[in-house]
């Protein structure tokens, strides 16, 4: 199939039917014709709305593009994004950050010509890859030799001698450290041993922005029985709440059938068909989850009054009094009811 068919525009997009992640055509400023593109963030005004999209046929992003620039596709196709996402392998920046001189001595020495690829890996967003051209060696060895970077490898990169590693999953946590002190609600718990808070701030914006997942996660296929692995994230419809939520393969139940995941927003635990699992899009790891595990002070675990602070949504203080380590051991909390702090 030609790039023209693949890129044909139909109707223009109306304000109201904007969403997130949708597959739509529009008018490129960089590219000079219109292409593939999915939408990454939408500023609505009263009259007009900008979208930040990504070229999903050529991999770069544009910002701010109007929606008179956008339209439906003109056909329904099932064809995946012809651009991949790569990174050198054995090539690491002297600098925290890439410099405009490293970027333009890339550019130099790849030139118009064309290269070949050789793929060394894989992370979950993108190819490791060596580049190889008419240059003497391949683009990471030039830019070494010259001084430009290192042949050193990132965390997020492949080493020249293969290991095997377990898969992990790539949420964030929230950071915290002794003495820090938040205004929570609880997320899940039945005793004070063990219970799941989220920071009113952090809440707030997950309410905000969950309806964008259910959306994007009702676009995608179910996640096939062969790819359900311990660890793996992926979104999970839960039927009690009548949405999609983040979540993380905690166990295989009945392999290729049935799992424990664990919502990564909330804490709890549940039991999910295969059926309800979608793959996880990298645009969702963006946001830490907002579920902190906790445990009271030793001095409060057995204090009956306070047990009725794990009652969904109720609010109070917390003091860190010794940090955890993600949803791996709990963060030691002091609790104090929320009229303390309020003037």
């Amino acid at each position: 199939m030609d790039m023209p068919t693949i890129q044909a525009r139909g109707n223009k997009l109306e304000i109201s039917n904007l969403q997130l992640q949708m597959l739509i055509i529009y008018k490129s400023k960089i590219l000079k014709c219109y292409c593939r593109g999915q939408i990454l963030h939408i500023n609505k005004s009263d009259d007009n709305a900008k979208c930040d999209i990504f070229a999903i046929d050529y991999g770069c992003v544009e910002k701010s593009i109007s929606v008179r620039r956008i339209y439906h596709p003109q056909h329904k196709l099932n064809i995946p994004p012809l651009a991949s996402h790569c990174q050198l392998a054995d090539c690491k920046s002297k600098e925290e950050v890439w410099s405009s001189e490293v970027v333009d001595a890339m550019k130099y020495f790849v030139g118009e010509e064309r290269a070949k690829i050789v793929v060394r890996g894989r992370t979950p967003d993108k190819l490791i890859v060596e580049l190889i051209n008419s240059c003497p060696d391949d683009i990471a060895t030039m830019l070494a030799l010259t001084g430009y970077t290192t042949l050193g490898y990132s965390q997020n990169i492949i080493s020249r001698i293969p290991t095997l590693s377990k898969e992990k999953h790539y949420y964030t946590y929230k950071e915290l450290k002794e003495g820090d002190t938040l205004h929570v609600r609880i997320q899940s718990g039945k005793d004070l041993h063990s219970f799941y808070v989220a920071q009113i701030d952090d809440y707030k914006k997950y309410i905000k922005e969950r309806e964008n997942l259910t959306w994007y996660s009702k676009e995608k296929h179910s996640l096939q029985p062969e790819d359900m692995k311990e660890n793996k994230p992926i979104s999970v419809f839960v039927s009690q709440l009548g949405r999609y939520e983040r979540a993380i393969i905690k166990q295989i139940t009945v392999p290729e059938d049935k799992a424990l995941v664990q919502l990564v927003d909330w804490g709890s635990i549940i039991e999910a068909d295969v059926s309800r699992m979608k793959p996880m899009s990298q645009i969702y790891f963006a946001n830490p989850v907002i579920a902190i595990y906790c445990s009271a002070q030793q001095n409060q675990v057995w204090d009956n009054g306070l047990q009725r602070f794990l009652y969904p949504g109720y609010e109070f203080i917390i003091a860190i009094k010794k940090p955890g380590n993600q949803f791996d051991s709990p963060n030691i909390v002091k609790i104090s009811p929320l009229s303390k702090f309020i003037k």
